[in-house]
């Protein structure tokens, strides 16, 4: 019985950590949008350093949602390989 307590709980802990990184990617997503708004905002006022600014943002929040569905499944993977 105990054991199957404890499979339970990593279940729980594997779900919500998939979870996080669903949640930071659909995060970053949304966050490269407003960078895109500002660099398009910066491109239509001539202002170059607002430009800069947004393409900086789409640029690191986009590799920020690319990467955190990779690491919160090396996590999960990690979890599943632990033996009691």
């Amino acid at each position: 019985m105990q054991d199957n307590g404890k499979i339970i709980k990593m279940e729980v802990v594997t779900k919500i950590t998939t979870a996080m990184g669903a949640l930071v990617s659909i995060g970053g997503l949304g966050w490269a949008f407003l960078g895109a708004i500002e660099f398009f905002q910066g491109k239509k006022n001539q202002n170059a350093q607002q430009t800069d600014n947004g393409m900086v943002g789409m640029i690191y929040v986009g590799g920020l949602a690319s990467v955190s569905e990779s690491i919160a499944a090396t996590i999960v993977v990690a979890i599943n390989s632990i033996q009691f």
